[in-house]
């Protein structure tokens, strides 16, 4: 081994070791959170909660989430019949559910921009999918805003002030505020850079250079496209936020059943269904916190202390309702595996390399 191959090996090794350090630590902290919150609530109050849960609208709320899912496909078949791009309701339903399962396991939740891959089988181009996805994710993040706005009005409203003061304040803000300020801020944010690197084409081309690093080209396999294709592509997307705006009011409107069906599973009948239709998008907020899988954790503790210190929810009940709202979602997101089983073999393993595929032939 020559002297100059070991600067390269250890630069190998040493990005593979800080990930699997962050990982841990990710995991860990998950862990810890969840310790303490079942510490908090004590293992028979939870069990107690699950045991006399009610089925039918158990299987009610996971009905609900099933026809967000068909919405979801609906929105973005729409949007890239926009572009010109037929696809098939059945394999992009798969490819819907993949992108889902795969934000489940990251954080911020930042697996679902992997969709575009999910949807390679039906040749659909991935400078429009993409483009596809992030006009869409723009739209879901204002509408969250919009809801996290509504949110802090209706708990202004309705919750007793003295239940304000068992948060405390920070520089003479209350705290629960500044939590929630922070969601709304977070998702704010999140929608401001979306809208960037779909519509501002310096803001495309700075993505352009990031998308096609050695890194990412070595992961995604050149799955970037041309910048032009892409920038095409975000023009026409802007044409399709009409239909966005409406299917995603109409998917929030079935998360705000999703949640009360689970609520009255679980016999919670303090908070009616504007409760949990303002609620879900400001706690589901902390599920972008980049720390910890789809902010497991983070999610949860916030549900937890909106239900028992605000709307009154007994501790077992509202640690209940907080693990099944993100386990009833893997637990259906799991009709994913075999999309992204497929799309993973057909990505490592063709013998039709990905760059060749999108590279344009050579004159003879």
């Amino acid at each position: 081994m020559t002297t100059s191959e070991i600067p390269r090996e250890q630069k190998q090794k040493s990005p593979n070791l800080r990930r699997i350090v962050r990982i841990l630590l990710q995991v860990v902290l998950m862990v810890a959170i969840f310790g303490a919150l079942l510490w908090y609530v004590g293992i028979g109050s939870l069990y107690n909660a699950l045991l006399n849960i009610k089925i039918e609208y158990l299987l009610l709320a996971f009905l609900m989430y099933f026809g967000i899912n068909l919405l979801f496909t609906v929105r973005l078949r729409r949007v890239l019949s926009k572009d010109g791009v037929k696809t098939s309701f059945g394999k992009t339903l798969l490819a819907q559910y993949a992108g889902m399962l795969t934000s489940d396991v990251t954080p911020g939740r930042s697996g679902y921009i992997l969709t575009p891959v999910y949807l390679r089988d039906q040749n659909v181009p991935t400078s429009k999918s993409l483009s596809s996805i992030l006009g869409i994710q723009t739209i879901e993040f204002l509408v969250k805003v919009i809801g996290g706005i509504g949110a802090v009005i209706f708990l202004v409203e309705v919750v007793p002030a003295q239940n304000w003061s068992l948060f405390g304040t920070f520089a003479g803000i209350n705290i629960g505020i500044l939590v929630a300020g922070f969601g709304i801020a977070l998702m704010l944010t999140g929608a401001i850079l979306l809208a960037a690197f779909t519509w501002s084409q310096r803001a495309i081309s700075l993505f352009d250079r990031i998308a096609n690093s050695r890194l990412l080209k070595r992961f995604t396999g050149g799955l970037m496209g041309r910048l032009e294709e892409y920038k095409e592509s975000a023009n026409k997307t802007r044409r399709a936020i009409p239909e966005i705006a409406f299917l995603t009011a109409a998917c929030w409107i079935l998360k705000g059943f999703e949640w009360y069906f689970l609520g009255t599973a679980l016999g919670i009948t303090q908070i009616p269904w504007i409760g949990y239709f303002l609620i879900h998008p400001l706690v589901t907020a902390l599920a972008f916190v980049p720390i910890t899988p789809a902010g497991a954790g983070f999610q949860e503790f916030g549900i937890v202390g909106i239900f028992t210190t605000l709307l009154g929810v007994a501790a077992g009940s509202a640690v209940a309702f907080a693990l099944l709202s993100r386990g009833l979602l893997i637990f259906e997101d799991l009709a994913g595996v075999p999309q992204i089983a497929k799309s993973t073999s057909s990505l490592f393993f063709s013998r039709k390399k990905p760059q060749e595929e999108l590279a344009p032939a050579k004159p003879v």
